[in-house]
């Protein structure tokens, strides 16, 4: 599935929320809010987690999290889009992989609501249990795999 269809069906999930193609992280709202991360992996992501080397399968991921800090959404987006860094979430490992990167946002939103959202409209199931949620005692996973 092409990027801007999931996007699109995503997009169909949360009205009112802004989708960012890929990658422009310029355009995405300066306000507090949370967002989702749609990630496409051609070949098997491998990363480092928890001490531990992981394998994902190829596809489509979402991820949701929070921009409540400084700069809000377009700052967290804009080092997401970014390809260099230094890792500080557990997602960084992963957005420097994949190709294409989407983003949905929400302003005022919770990566919780999102993640929740998600999961029960199907299509979508937890990828790695406690990745992005180890502080939520709610969501077994913040990263989402794509079935369709």
């Amino acid at each position: 599935m092409p990027g801007t269809v999931l996007l699109g069906h995503v997009a169909s999930l949360f009205p009112g929320a802004a989708p960012i193609d890929n990658g422009s992280a310029d355009s995405a709202p300066a306000e507090k809010g949370a967002y989702v991360l749609l990630m496409h992996f051609g070949t098997p992501p491998v990363f480092a987690h928890k001490r531990a080397t992981v394998t994902l399968a190829r596809g489509w991921y979402a991820y949701s999290g929070s921009a409540y800090g400084p700069g809000g959404m377009r700052a967290r987006l804009r080092r997401h889009f970014r390809r260099e860094k230094k890792p500080h979430w557990h997602v960084d490992r992963l957005t420097v992989l994949a190709q294409p990167l989407h983003a949905l946002t929400l302003a005022g939103g919770s990566e919780c609501t999102i993640a929740g959202r998600l999961a029960a409209a199907g299509g979508f199931e937890p990828a790695l249990p406690g990745f992005g949620s180890s502080d939520c005692a709610a969501c077994p996973s913040h990263l989402l795999k794509w079935r369709g």
